[in-house]
């Protein structure tokens, strides 16, 4: 069986070894994590519900200290690199001697008619890609590694009203996805689906612990079972 685009993404984003992963933010690369095999945390301040029995969750405040203690995964995944000095010394301290840093960006093809259509109901905009520099500019991370993937995506309706709802802008509401299904119709109507081409940035790079401090007292840590 052909492995999709996105199977491929998620196993290189972890060094294409089962791992244990921490994923930062709730979202959807987490899901095909677990379903590859690895033991997945998932972190941060937009979990409140379990969604999957597979997967452990913890909710986190704003705070740039990680609740967990040192050395505890093989791969970190941050959807948005920052490139804050603490924020990037959390994530060395939690990895794991020779753990992998990753992160991921998806730009969409803003050529297509119906694209740019839902980019005015949605306003959604796509993340900047990440800087590979930010990784080895701290002096925690070997050099990066850089891969990159276009691939083109068949969206029906329910796909169509996911992707919308995943990429809207935090101020458009609920109301915007009846315009987002008329434009299904107008475009997808005849052939039941629309196609979407995007091009996906994975940057990957191997933590360096040697000049890093022995953590002795690890922080508290909140692990909740929403079941």
């Amino acid at each position: 069986m052909t492995e999709s685009p996105e199977d491929r993404t998620a196993k290189w984003l972890v060094g294409d070894r089962l791992s244990c992963v921490l994923h930062l933010g709730d979202g959807s690369l987490a899901y095909r994590l677990v379903e590859q095999g690895h033991e997945v945390v998932v972190a941060g301040d937009d979990v409140t519900a379990s969604r999957h029995p597979d997967i452990q969750y913890v909710r986190c405040g704003g705070g740039e200290r990680l609740p967990f203690v040192g050395d505890a995964f093989d791969v970190v995944i941050v959807p948005e690199l920052r490139e804050a000095p603490m924020a990037l010394s959390e994530y060395a301290r939690v990895l794991r001697p020779d753990g992998l840093l990753s992160t991921v960006s998806r730009q969409h093809d803003d050529s297509i008619p119906w694209m740019r259509k839902l980019r005015e109901i949605t306003r959604a905009r796509d993340s900047v890609p990440p800087q590979a520099d930010t990784f080895s500019a701290s002096g925690l991370f070997h050099e990066p590694e850089v891969h990159e993937v276009g691939s083109w995506e068949k969206l029906d309706l329910p796909g169509l009203l996911r992707f919308a709802e995943a990429t809207k802008h935090p101020s458009v509401g609920e109301a915007a996805l009846t315009q987002v299904r008329e434009l299904f119709m107008s475009y997808g109507g005849q052939t039941g689906f629309l196609r979407l081409r995007h091009e996906t940035t994975c940057v990957r790079a191997r933590v360096d612990k040697s000049a890093m401090a022995h953590e002795t007292e690890p922080p508290d840590t909140l692990l909740l079972d929403f079941r």
